[in-house]
């Protein structure tokens, strides 16, 4: 990817990825926002993929309307398996 690509689009990641809420939850919503649900909520995939638990937490809780996964193969892939490398090498795969 080209880094200036990737470089706004950590830009843009940054500015949508505020951390305003102490936590995410309806109840949270309410107070700070006097909503119930956000409209939006956006998992990008990255190298973090206790991303992944927040994001079902959340959708548990039913706390967007409608929920929307990016990402794919990018400039965090390496480190997504190298940190997976590490995290399941204690698993023996069976085929």
């Amino acid at each position: 990817m080209n880094t200036l690509i990737a470089k706004n689009l950590n830009i843009l990641i940054d500015f949508l990825a505020k951390r305003d809420l102490t936590a995410l939850s309806p109840d949270e919503l309410q107070a700070k926002y006097k909503i119930n649900q956000a409209d939006l909520l956006i998992l990008f995939g990255g190298s973090i993929p206790e991303g992944a638990d927040v994001f079902a937490k959340a959708h548990q809780q039913n706390i967007a309307k409608n929920y929307l996964l990016v990402g794919g193969a990018g400039h965090t892939t390496e480190a997504l398996r190298q940190k997976n490398a590490i995290i399941f090498s204690r698993y023996r795969y069976l085929h």
